[in-house]
C-alpha cells in the first residue's frame, strides 16, 4: 500500500511534466544541427558577457535644482602671468553688483612673482610716497642744472663712460616727478661735490646723475620702453661691474632706486654704490629679486628686477555676480599707460576652496572610467599645453573674461560626494575707454546646480534581461534550426 501510494503520486508528477524528453535513441543528430550548436554556443557566450558588463556599468542620471546653498562666500583660484607689467604696479581689485569694492588687495593670499621666480611680495606691498618727498630741499627748484640731461643719441655712451650712472626716467606732465626735479638737481650736486677724483685709478667722472624725458618724441619713448619703463618718476642704477653669472640667462633686468626721495639719500646711495663697484673687478648686480640696503635700516634702497610679474592666490568673494580686476596702479608714480600692456597668460582659473585636481583624484579613486575627467576642471586648455595666451596688438588694450560659474555635485556609488564648480568662459578685448589697459574677470553664478548621481542595475533586472535575451536566443536558434533542416531535406528529395 505504502509503494502503491508512492507511484500514485509520482505518476501525477510525471502528467504535469513541462521538459519530457524523447529517448535519445529516437533522436537523429546532424552535421547542421553541429553546425548550428558550435554557432548557439559561440553567440551565447558572446551575448552573456555584453549582458555582464551592461549589468557592472554604472550610469549616470543628472538634475537640475535650485541652488539653495547658504554659504555668503566662495573662493577664486587664479594664476595669472603678464609679460609686461612690473610687479611695483600690479593691483587687483575687486567689486560687484551691489557697489561693495576693494582696491589694491594686499591679503596674504596673493602672491607676485617676477618671471625669473623671485618673490616679490603678498599682495602691494608699496609703502605712500608722499612721506617720502619730506625735507628742506625744495629751495633749490629752479637753479641750474646739475644732473646730466641724456639723449636717446648719448643715452648708451653716458651708461659706459661712467661707472655707476643713475638715471631719472621722467615725464613734464607728471605731478610727482615735477615734486622730486629740484630734490634730484640738488642730490646730482652733492654727488658732484661728493664723489671721489680718483680711487685705485678710476677717473675722475666715476659717478653722475642724469634725467631722461619720455616723451620729446618716438626716440624717447623708445629708449623708456627698452628700458622697461612704465611709471614716472623711476630712478635706474646703471652699473659698469658684470652681471651675476646667474643673472645672465634673463634677458629683462634692471635695476631702480626704492629709496626715499630726499637729495641725501639720494646722494649717498649713488656713492655707496661707487665704492662697492669699486672694491673689486668682481662687484656684480645683486640677483633679481635682492637689492642693496646702505643705510642698514632693513629696507632695500634698490631692487633688482626682470620684466614681467605672475599673480597667483585665492580671493574670497561674495556670491553675487561681480569682477576680479588686474591693473597698473601705484601711489607713488604717475603711470604712462601707453608703456603698458595687459597681455597675460592664464595658468589656472578654478572656482571653491577645493583644488579641482584633488576632487577628480577622490572620484577617480572610486570609480573607474571617464567620469573622473569631468568635475572640477579648470581652465580647458589644448592637448599638452600648460596655459592659455591673451594678446592683442591695440593700444591700451582692455582684456574681459565672462564667466557662468555653475555648482556641481557627483555622488558616486562609492564614497563620499565631491562638489566643485564647473564654468564656461568667453573672452573678448577692445580699446579701455578710461585709457588705463585692464584685465577683468567678471564672473556670475547661476541659481540653478547640477547633480550628477551615479546609479547601478538592481541585479534582478539584470537577472530577468539576461534571462529573455538568451531563452529568445535559443528559442530562435532552434527554428531556424527546423527551417534549414526542412530545406536542405526538401532539396535533398528533389535532388533524388
Amino acid at each position: 500500500m505504502k509503494g502503491g501510494g508512492n507511484s500514485g503520486v509520482l505518476g501525477r508528477l510525471r502528467a504535469l511534466d513541462l521538459y519530457r524528453k524523447v529517448p535519445r535513441d529516437l533522436t537523429e543528430s546532424s552535421a547542421l544541427g553541429g553546425s548550428m550548436s558550435i554557432a548557439f554556443v559561440m553567440m551565447f557566450l558572446l551575448i552573456f558577457w555584453m549582458e555582464i558588463r551592461n549589468f557592472m556599468a554604472v550610469n549616470e542620471v543628472t538634475t537640475i535644482e535650485i541652488d539653495h546653498s547658504e554659504d555668503g562666500i566662495f573662493q577664486v583660484n587664479f594664476n595669472f602671468t603678464f609679460p609686461s607689467l612690473s610687479c611695483e604696479f600690479a593691483s587687483v581689485d575687486v567689486k560687484n553688483v551691489i557697489g561693495k569694492q576693494r582696491e589694491d588687495i594686499n591679503d596674504k593670499t596673493i602672491h607676485k612673482y617676477t618671471l625669473d621666480g623671485s618673490y616679490h611680495g603678498a599682495g602691494n606691498s608699496e609703502e605712500n610716497w608722499e612721506h617720502l618727498y619730506e625735507g628742506t630741499d625744495k629751495d633749490h627748484y629752479g637753479n641750474r642744472r646739475y644732473a646730466i640731461e641724456l639723449t636717446p643719441e648719448r643715452f648708451e655712451t653716458m651708461k659706459k663712460e661712467f661707472e655707476v650712472l643713475l638715471v631719472d626716467f621722467h615725464a613734464p606732465w607728471c605731478s610727482h616727478c615735477q615734486n622730486l626735479a629740484p630734490i634730484y638737481e640738488h642730490a646730482a650736486d652733492l654727488v658732484r661735490k661728493r664723489a671721489p677724483h680718483e680711487v685705485d685709478g678710476h677717473h675722475k667722472h666715476s659717478v653722475a646723475l642724469a634725467t631722461f624725458d619720455c616723451t620729446t618724441n618716438n626716440a624717447h619713448k623708445r629708449v623708456c620702453a627698452d628700458n622697461h619703463i612704465q611709471g614716472f618718476p623711476t630712478i635706474l642704477v646703471f652699473r659698469q661691474a658684470q652681471l651675476h653669472v646667474k643673472s645672465v640667462g634673463f634677458r629683462h633686468f634692471y635695476e631702480s632706486y626704492m629709496g626715499k626721495r630726499e637729495a641725501e639719500p639720494i646722494a649717498n646711495f649713488a656713492i655707496e654704490i661707487l665704492k662697492d663697484v669699486q672694491k673689486s673687478d668682481t662687484a656684480a648686480l645683486p640677483l633679481p629679486g635682492e637689492g642693496t640696503d646702505h643705510n642698514g635700516d632693513g629696507k632695500l634702497d634698490s631692487k633688482v628686477h626682470t620684466k614681467g610679474c605672475t599673480i597667483a592666490g585665492f580671493i574670497m568673494v561674495q556670491r553675487i555676480p561681480g569682477q576680479i580686476i588686474f591693473r597698473p596702479k601705484s601711489t607713488g608714480h604717475s603711470l604712462d599707460t601707453g608703456l603698458i600692456k595687459m597681455d597675460h597668460m592664464i595658468k589656472h582659473l578654478s572656482f571653491g576652496s577645493r583644488d579641482p585636481s584633488a576632487v577628480r583624484k577622490q572620484v577617480s579613486d572610486h570609480m573607474d572610467g571617464p567620469y573622473a575627467e569631468k568635475i572640477g576642471k579648470p581652465v580647458v586648455l589644448a592637448e599638452q599645453e600648460d596655459e592659455i595666451g591673451f594678446t592683442s596688438a591695440k593700444e591700451n588694450a582692455h582684456f574681459e573674461h565672462y564667466i557662468k560659474v555653475v555648482s556641481t555635485t557627483r555622488l558616486p556609488l562609492h564614497g563620499p560626494p565631491a562638489h566643485a564648480y564647473e564654468y564656461t568662459l568667453n573672452s573678448n578685448n577692445h580699446n579701455s575707454t578710461n585709457g588705463i589697459p585692464e584685465v577683468i574677470i567678471s564672473y556670475d553664478l547661476s541659481p540653478l546646480k547640477v547633480q550628477v548621481r551615479e546609479e547601478s542595475k538592481p541585479w534582478i533586472e539584470g537577472f530577468t534581461t539576461m534571462c529573455a535575451i538568451l531563452g529568445g536566443l535559443y528559442t530562435c536558434s532552434v527554428i531556424f534550426e527546423a527551417l534549414f533542416s526542412s530545406i536542405i531535406s526538401s532539396v535533398s528529395k528533389k535532388l533524388d
